[in-house]
């Protein structure tokens, strides 16, 4: 039994290491790690690259694009045109909300790196396909590789750069960091311009 346990925390202390290891590498190449790892989780979902979310979005009548993060994340950014659901939602309550909005559509379904939204794709996956759902996806990478691609976010207000990090520990996967933010954005008045009355 001690050598069992011993060897659990050997590979597990090995696995964190290689993890913060990864992390510490910093953005989108960190990121493209951790995409495999939640590829090699969660089989039995797709994971849309975000080259292919791209070209969904082009045609928006044929997708339903679902944020699966906290309130607070989605209030600094979002991806243009979706709409929120809670990560931890019911398979039941989740076909009430989205189940006729499904019909005929490519679902997918974002959070910041994957995890939370390969979670809730996996969850309802049968019951959005057999209402007549195209697909289920995760997007890979979530919004932080959106971020990292250089691709468009929005808030409240319209266009923006900047995303929620999650956690310190994982904004060390934006390539980004000054556009990093924990708290939604307030639009500044534009300073007068020089030499104008105030």
């Amino acid at each position: 039994m001690i050598l069992r346990t011993s060897a659990l925390a050997v590979l597990a202390s090995t696995t964190l290491a290689a993890v913060s290891q990864s992390a510490a590498a910093g953005g989108q190449m960190s990121l493209i790690e951790l995409e495999r790892k939640v590829s090699r989780d969660y089989q039995d979902i797709s994971h849309v690259t975000p080259e292919q979310l791209e070209a969904a979005m082009r045609r928006p009548e044929a997708l339903l694009l679902l944020d699966a993060r906290d309130a607070e994340e989605i209030a600094v950014s979002r991806l243009p045109g979706a709409v929120a659901v809670d990560p931890d939602i019911s398979t039941d309550d989740f076909m009430q909300r989205f189940g006729v909005a499904a019909r005929s559509k490519d679902v997918v379904i974002y959070c910041s790196v994957g995890v939370r939204s390969s979670k809730l794709a996996t969850r309802v996956r049968a019951a959005v396909l057999a209402t007549g759902a195209r697909s289920v996806s995760n997007l890979q990478g979530g919004i932080f590789a959106m971020h990292n691609t250089g691709r468009a976010l929005v808030d409240g207000s319209g266009a923006i750069d900047f995303v929620h990090p999650y956690s310190r520990w994982w904004s060390s996967y934006l390539d980004f960091d000054d556009l990093a933010r924990y708290n939604a954005a307030r639009r500044a008045t534009p300073l007068p311009a020089t030499g104008a009355a105030p």
